[in-house]
């Protein structure tokens, strides 16, 4: 993985550098800087974790988008799902306390909703 798929891969998944580098390197903020602008080269563990991210991410979209069609074959339009703006309101509203489950929450919904599959409430 080179910087620029670095770089592409963390906006895929939503993620701001601090969430990065914070729950997913376990690297300072300067650090994923330095891999992204190429100072530094990315570690083979960390582009492994990443592309374990996007095939989970790309389950959870396989998964939810079969969900919407079937609910689209019943007569029901497209599907309303749940889109939270802030890590707080996701924890009050699901329980779970997992900065990269939100962002992989937000980035599948963003995605189902550009393919006119659900609307957000």
């Amino acid at each position: 993985m080179n910087r620029l798929a670095l770089i592409a891969c963390r906006r895929i998944l939503f993620l701001e550098v601090e969430e990065a580098a914070t729950h997913i390197a376990e690297v300072s903020q300067r650090t994923w800087r330095y891999y992204e602008s190429g100072r530094t080269q990315i570690p083979g563990h960390l582009a492994e974790k990443i592309e374990k991210l996007l095939q989970y991410h790309t389950v959870m979209k396989d998964r939810m988008s079969k969900e919407a069609d079937e609910y689209r074959q019943k007569g029901e339009g497209r599907q309303a799902v749940p889109y939270y703006l802030t890590f707080e309101d996701y924890q009050k509203e699901t329980g779970l306390d997992d900065v990269i489950a939100f962002r992989l929450d937000q980035s599948v919904k963003a995605a189902l909703y550009l393919e006119d599959k659900v609307v957000f409430y």
